[in-house]
């Protein structure tokens, strides 16, 4: 069996077709786990209505919110599969995602996670693109220097994995995927399935990127100091290409959420780090403070 993890918060205009998605999978001995945390919107009375004939569904709400990680958490907790799949509520899988993974995952015991591609969209810019996976294999080292694996929709996990990896990290308030794909690239090869598996929504949301930067930069730190034994490994060439991967991230972020300030100091940061076409490209966009413009870079170079 396959656990799907859906958590959920204030997103019930969008709940049901991440749902309907799960339940469309070719794969039918699966679970499906929707967490809300701590909704205030009538996903409750939404989930009643409108999937209480399907057994396969587990629906647990509680308030007041906790967060993302805790709710995915209590998911993986309230799991009987061997697999666990992670579905953000505003995500869509294609119907053969889990079959594709699955098959992947059975070729080669030594696999414990794997990840798809994904097509990529920008509601506001008007604009897609698909990202392929890069990396498949032993990838514990790889991983220090930049998320290759990415969104959590993308990813399945021998649920066997998480006694080993521990589970999502409470205390993050950003990168909550990319900490625990650290941890389990440590204990297991990771396979990937080529396709685009997964449309994967991006909103704007101006409002908060100063919030936003602030909790990239804290985080930042403390990925630093949680793992300072394994980036302790990592050569001073290796540190500054993961440096510059890092900064460009901010980058990208500012720049989507409409920042050139803040995005002109993040690509300088990641020139400093490391001269690259791509840093100088970025700087310049920042000034430019186009985003669609860096999507197209973005998919050129699969930055």
């Amino acid at each position: 069996m396959i656990s799907v993890v859906i958590p959920t918060h204030n997103r019930v205009n969008l709940l049901g077709r991440a749902i309907k998605s799960a339940q469309e999978q070719t794969i039918k001995d699966i679970e499906i786990i929707v967490v809300s945390d701590g909704s205030t919107d009538g996903t409750d009375d939404y989930m009643k209505k409108n999937f209480n004939n399907d057994h396969r569904i587990k629906y647990i709400s509680y308030n007041p919110s906790r967060n993302g990680n805790y709710a995915r958490n209590k998911g993986i907790e309230a799991s009987i599969g061997d697999y666990v799949a992670f579905l953000d509520d505003d995500d869509i899988w294609e119907k053969d995602k889990l079959e594709k993974q699955l098959n992947v995952i059975k070729a080669d015991n030594r696999i414990g996670l794997v990840y798809t591609g994904l097509t990529s969209i920008y509601v506001n810019e008007g604009y897609s693109y698909v990202v392929k996976p890069e990396l498949e294999g032993d990838i514990s080292k790889d991983i220090l220097m930049k998320n290759y694996i990415g969104t959590t929709s993308t990813v399945m996990v021998k649920k066997e994995i998480f006694a080993k990896s521990g589970m999502f990290d409470e205390n993050l308030m950003a990168l909550q995927d990319y900490d625990l794909w650290i941890r389990i690239c440590q204990y297991t090869k990771v396979g990937i399935v080529k396709d685009s598996c997964i449309k994967y929504y991006n909103y704007t949301n101006k409002m908060q990127i100063s919030k936003r930067t602030e909790k990239y930069e804290e985080t930042y730190y403390y990925l630093k100091k949680k793992y300072a034994e394994l980036f302790e490994r990592l050569s001073s060439y290796e540190r500054n290409i993961q440096q510059k991967n890092y900064f460009l991230a901010i980058a990208n972020l500012a720049m989507r959420n409409g920042s050139r300030r803040i995005a002109t100091k993040y690509s300088s940061k990641a020139l400093k780090s490391k001269l690259t076409l791509k840093g100088v490209a970025f700087l310049f966009l920042s000034i430019i403070g186009n985003y669609k413009y860096a999507l197209m870079l973005r998919k050129k170079f699969n930055v």
